[in-house]
């Protein structure tokens, strides 16, 4: 899965974790446990190990990585009450979900079935910053994540976002929740009618229906951040 669907889905992981636990910082946590992965493993696999492996979905994409992250945010919710690391954890769980990580059970499981496969088409890191680019659902999300980060601004008081950006911010992300859950469902049909969608470069039926799943939770979160709380 693209980048910025990664980062949609941590935050509206951070977003429910937020509003379950009282906790706005929740949001900005799980956004970068949804980024983190890739962070580590991209410039790792397709840069530093470019010759042996060259591969992005390597350590921090295990369930190893998972559960010790998950661990390490129990106890400090344990010992400190904060939800900081743990909403990060649940942030690099969605990352393994929407990249289908049981599809690749040696490098998920790890490393209970022996070494990382390598990976296929020999694709640099240049190839995959150009990818992100041409996929037309990123520019989607790209928005959505402007209009959800001014929405949040917009809740928290801050005097200058609301008096400028107020009505116009409310008119937005009520076209924009439309869209998207106009976007997500097209997409996630063709996943159901196995067809191929314009709107991404996905191939298997399976990421087209992950992909149409996070833009219409999207979509939602647009619309359920019109009004401040």
């Amino acid at each position: 899965m693209f980048i910025l669907s990664h980062l949609v889905a941590g935050i509206i992981v951070g977003i429910i974790l937020a509003r379950a636990f009282h906790d706005r910082r929740a949001i900005p946590a799980a956004a970068f446990g949804a980024l983190l992965p890739d962070i580590i493993d991209k410039p790792l696999g397709h840069i530093f190990l470019a010759s042996s492996l060259g591969y992005g979905r390597i350590y921090s994409h295990t369930l190893l990585f998972l559960t010790i992250a998950t661990l390490i945010g129990i106890v400090i919710f344990w010992r400190y009450r904060s939800i900081l690391a743990l909403a990060a954890a649940a942030g690099i769980a969605s990352h393994q979900v929407l990249d289908a990580m049981w599809r690749e059970p040696v490098n998920w499981l790890y490393p209970m079935f022996g070494p990382f496969t390598r990976g296929s088409g020999g694709r640099s890191f240049f190839d995959l910053v150009m990818s992100e680019l041409a996929e037309p659902t990123e520019w989607i999300l790209f928005a959505a994540v402007l209009l959800l980060g001014l929405a949040l601004l917009y809740q928290e008081r801050h005097e200058t976002v609301r008096a400028r950006f107020a009505p116009l911010l409310e008119k937005a992300l009520l076209v924009l929740g439309i869209l998207l859950l106009a976007a997500g469902l097209w997409v996630a049909g063709c996943a159901f009618l196995n067809l191929s969608c314009p709107l991404t470069g996905l191939r298997s039926p399976e990421d087209h229906l992950i992909c149409g799943f996070v833009i219409m939770l999207a979509g939602i979160a647009a619309l359920s951040c019109r009004k401040p709380q």
